[in-house]
């Protein structure tokens, strides 16, 4: 079966790009080369596809479709998964946390651990120094704004 299709040019889908020159030479070359029987004149058969064809291509987009989709249907699971794992993994234990927070309220006018401070966290939380660390690092960025205002109000409050 010969499947004609519409023109195709040179250079087509490659990202290659048409001088003006070229341009006019393609539309001269194809004003008019069908002939009588809806065939080309090179021989390539109709230059727009038949109904027959037209539906045989909607059934291989629709074949290529679906083994995209379960060729990457195991990929993206997996990716889904990493994230799920990411997420779970990147909280702290509950109880932990409440350690931690209750650190933090009770320093909560100079929130900066000092060495022995986190050496006994790391004691209780079973957490590591890092984790420690990057746990108040985080704390005070989300906290920063809170306290920023609370000191502002106060601040206000004395001026009255």
């Amino acid at each position: 079966m010969t499947a004609g299709y519409s023109r195709v040019t040179l250079g087509e889908g490659t990202g290659a790009t048409m001088s003006d020159d070229e341009d006019e030479l393609q539309m001269d070359f194809s004003l008019d080369q069908s002939g009588s029987d809806g065939h080309d004149l090179m021989g390539f058969g109709p230059l727009l596809p038949t109904e027959s064809e037209r539906s045989l291509m909607e059934r291989v987009r629709q074949e290529l479709k679906i083994e995209l989709k379960q060729g990457f249907k195991s990929r993206i699971e997996d990716v889904r998964e990493e994230i799920l794992r990411k997420r779970r993994a990147g909280k702290l234990p509950g109880d932990t946390t409440t350690v931690l927070k209750n650190w933090w309220q009770q320093h909560s006018k100079w929130p900066y651990p000092t060495e022995d401070d986190k050496a006994k966290l790391v004691e209780e939380t079973g957490l590591q120094l890092k984790q420690i660390n990057n746990w108040f690092i985080n704390q005070r960025k989300r906290n920063w704004h809170s306290n920023s205002q609370s000191v502002t109000s106060l601040k206000s409050k004395r001026k009255r």
